[in-house]
C-alpha cells in the first residue's frame, strides 16, 4: 500500500458546532470553497453550515489562505454558523449580480465582490426541496428558490470566469436539474430532464470554461450536457452502480465520476470515452450492481487545480489520493475514521477531509512541478476544442499526447 508520508501537511483541525439537532451518522459533511478561496464553508450534522471567511481586506488567494487556515493568524479568521430548520444536503459559493440582491441587502458594505462588482453568495440545497441562499459574511437569508418536488441533492454555480449570466444549477431527487438564473433574482427559467423518470439525479457540475454541465444518478449513466441549448452532448456508461459525484478538471477536456460500484472513472468527455479506472479494492472487485452491498462504496472526489490528482473518500475509512497516470495503486491514503467528503481549494494548495461527525480537518497539499509539455496541452485544450485541432494537420504523436495517452486504461473486472 502506498504512499509518500508528505504528499499533505497538516495545519488545524475544527470540530462540528453543537446545536439542538442531535448527531445523525447519514449526513456526511459538505464542503465548498468561494471561487477565489477567501472564504470556505462546510455543512455538518445536517442542520449548521460553518462559514470561515478572510476578515482582513486584502483578497489575494495567497494572502486569503494564509488567513483562513495559519494558526498564527485566527485574528483575520472569522467563522460564522448558519442553523437552518431543515437537513442541508448541498452547498456551493457563487457570484452574482448586485443589483439583483442590492433590494435584499438594504447595504452592501458587509458583501464579498469581485473584481466586476459581483456579490458573493452561499447556497444551500435542502431535503425539502427549497433552494437557500444565504449572504456568507453575515449568515443572514436572502431568498428561497422553490421548484424541486424532492431533496436538493447537488448545487453548482456557473463559473465566474465564463462569458455567462451567473446560472445556479440544482439536482434533485425528483428525476430533474433545475435552472436558476442567479442575475434575475433566482428565476427559475428551465428544467432538464435527461434521466430516467424514476431515477434520482446525484451530483451535477460546470466545465471551467461553462460551456458544458455534468449529472449523474441512480440511472448509473453521467450526461454530458451543451449549455449553449442545454442538450445532452453524450451519455456516459460505464459505471454499474449510483454515481455519486462527478467534477470537471481545470483542462477543458477531463471528467471524473465516482460510484458506489466501488470505481473512480476518468473520461475524455470530448470524445466521451474513458481514459482510465480506478478501483478502490486490491485486488480489483468483482461486479458491485444496485442492490447489492459491499463496504467499498465510493462517495466523493475531488480534482486537484494541476489536473494530475484526484482524491476520494470511500466506506472502507480511507482517503486516497490517486494520479492520473497511476491507476494501480493511489499515491496517498489516509484512514480518518468517519471520512464522508474531500475538497480542494481552487488553486489546489488546500485540501479539506470532512467526517460524518461534522469536523474537518485541513491540510496544505503539495503540488506538482508540472512539465512544459502538460502545461503546453492545458492551454491549448482551454482555447481549442479537440474537434478543431483533430482537423489540422498535426503529428500522430501529439494528437495522441493531446488525447492523454499517457493515462493507461485500468483493467476491468465486471
Amino acid at each position: 500500500m502506498a504512499t509518500n508520508t508528505n504528499f499533505l501537511h497538516e495545519l488545524l483541525e475544527i470540530s462540528s458546532p453543537q446545536g439542538q439537532f442531535p448527531f445523525d451518522v447519514d449526513f456526511r459533511t459538505l464542503i465548498a470553497f468561494a471561487p477565489n478561496d477567501s472564504a470556505v464553508a462546510w455543512a455538518s450534522q445536517g442542520y449548521f453550515i460553518t462559514v470561515v471567511l478572510n476578515h482582513s481586506t486584502d483578497n489575494t488567494s495567497q494572502n486569503c489562505k494564509r488567513a483562513l487556515f495559519s494558526k498564527e493568524n485566527l485574528s483575520r479568521r472569522r467563522v460564522i454558523i448558519v442553523e437552518s430548520n431543515a437537513a442541508v444536503l448541498s452547498i456551493a459559493f457563487g457570484y452574482a449580480s448586485l443589483s439583483s440582491f442590492i433590494f435584499l441587502l438594504g447595504t452592501t458594505r458587509e458583501m464579498k465582490k469581485n473584481d466586476q462588482g459581483s456579490v458573493l453568495l452561499l447556497a444551500a440545497g435542502m431535503d425539502d426541496g427549497s433552494i437557500r441562499i444565504y449572504c456568507p459574511n453575515t449568515g443572514s437569508f436572502l431568498m428561497q428558490l422553490l421548484d424541486h418536488r424532492s431533496n436538493v441533492c447537488d448545487i453548482k454555480f456557473s463559473p465566474s470566469t465564463a462569458s455567462m449570466r451567473s446560472t445556479l444549477l440544482s439536482c434533485s431527487r425528483d428525476s430533474t436539474l433545475k435552472l436558476w438564473d442567479m442575475d434575475d433574482q433566482g428565476n427559475m427559467f428551465r428544467t432538464l430532464e435527461g434521466h430516467g423518470k424514476r431515477e434520482i439525479v446525484t451530483c451535477c457540475s460546470w466545465s471551467f470554461d461553462g460551456k458544458y454541465a455534468a449529472s449523474g444518478g441512480t440511472d448509473t449513466m453521467l450526461i454530458i450536457w451543451e449549455t449553449a441549448g442545454w442538450t445532452p452532448f453524450h451519455y456516459l456508461r460505464s459505471h454499474r452502480n449510483t454515481i455519486t459525484c462527478c467534477e470537471f478538471a481545470a483542462d477543458n477536456t477531463l471528467i471524473a465520476s465516482c460510484s458506489m460500484d466501488t470505481s473512480l472513472i476518468l473520461w475524455n468527455y470530448h470524445f466521451g470515452y474513458p481514459l482510465a479506472y480506478f478501483w478502490h479494492r486490491i485486488p480489483a472487485p468483482q461486479t458491485v450492481f444496485q442492490f447489492s452491498l459491499n463496504r467499498h462504496h465510493v462517495r466523493d472526489l475531488s480534482f486537484s487545480a494541476d489536473c494530475q490528482h484526484l482524491a476520494t473518500v470511500c466506506d472502507d475509512g480511507n482517503v486516497r489520493i490517486w494520479s492520473i497516470d497511476n491507476v494501480t495503486c493511489p499515491k496517498y491514503i489516509k484512514t480518518v475514521q468517519d471520512c464522508s467528503s474531500v475538497a480542494y481549494s481552487n488553486d489546489g494548495s488546500i485540501f479539506i477531509i470532512g467526517d460524518k461527525k461534522g469536523s474537518v480537518q485541513i491540510y496544505s497539499a503539495r503540488l506538482s512541478v508540472l512539465k512544459l509539455a502538460f502545461l503546453a496541452r492545458k492551454i491549448v485544450l482551454q482555447n481549442y476544442t479537440e474537434n478543431d485541432l483533430m482537423k489540422e494537420n498535426i503529428p500522430d504523436v501529439l494528437k495522441n499526447y493531446l488525447h492523454y495517452s499517457e493515462v493507461g486504461i485500468g483493467v476491468m473486472q465486471w
